[in-house]
């Protein structure tokens, strides 16, 4: 049976986003093997020196750390740098990797993320250590796009899963939508 184009598209675009996905962590994978701390924090996808300011639990038992630039300098701020609140970070000491987290809020003066309760126990950072963030490949934007596309590709015999109110409308058939409290029927010449 030949596809539709609805369907070519959807499995095209499909595949696509998984290239996108794939070249992602590709070149972030290369940056951490060929790229210095330096550039990467002048390309913006890096903060280093950076210290725990305060640890605190926050919803769902997530484990929330704000970091801001050594205190060594007064009135530090930032460098310029390309994080927005929800991007995936990891955090990183001199040894390596400790954790992966979501970006909660940045100032110019640090940021907040949040980490999974799994992390609570095992993660203890020390306010004296000095700690960098990077930025990671976002898979939640990744699985945004590509959840509703799987739910567009066909399934013989059947809706696609979620779609359980759709219904078929009859050609003509018009709704005439009513304010609140308005109990005329249309039908019926008001």
């Amino acid at each position: 049976m030949a596809s539709t184009p609805v369907e070519s598209f959807v499995t095209k675009q499909l595949e696509l986003l998984e290239l996108e996905r794939d070249a992602e962590v590709e070149e972030r994978r290369s940056w951490q093997e060929n790229v210095s701390l330096k550039e990467l924090q002048s390309r913006g996808v890096c903060l280093l020196k950076l210290q725990v300011s305060s640890q605190r639990t926050g919803l769902y038992g997530r484990l929330l750390i704000t970091l801001e630039p050594r205190r060594c300098v007064s009135a530090a701020v930032l460098p310029s740098n390309s994080f927005t609140s929800g991007d995936i970070v990891g955090l990183y000491d001199e040894s390596g990797q400790l954790a992966t987290g979501i970006l909660t809020r940045i100032t110019q003066k640090g940021v907040t993320v949040a980490f999974d309760e799994s992390h609570d126990s095992q993660l203890s950072l020390d306010q004296e250590h000095s700690y960098r963030l990077l930025k990671l490949a976002n898979d939640v934007t990744y699985k945004r796009l590509k959840n509703p596309a799987d739910l567009l590709q066909p399934r013989p015999g059947r809706l696609p899963a979620g779609s359980g109110p759709v219904c078929a409308v009859p050609e003509g058939t018009r709704h005439y939508p009513r304010a609140p409290g308005h109990w005329e029927d249309h039908h019926r010449g008001g």
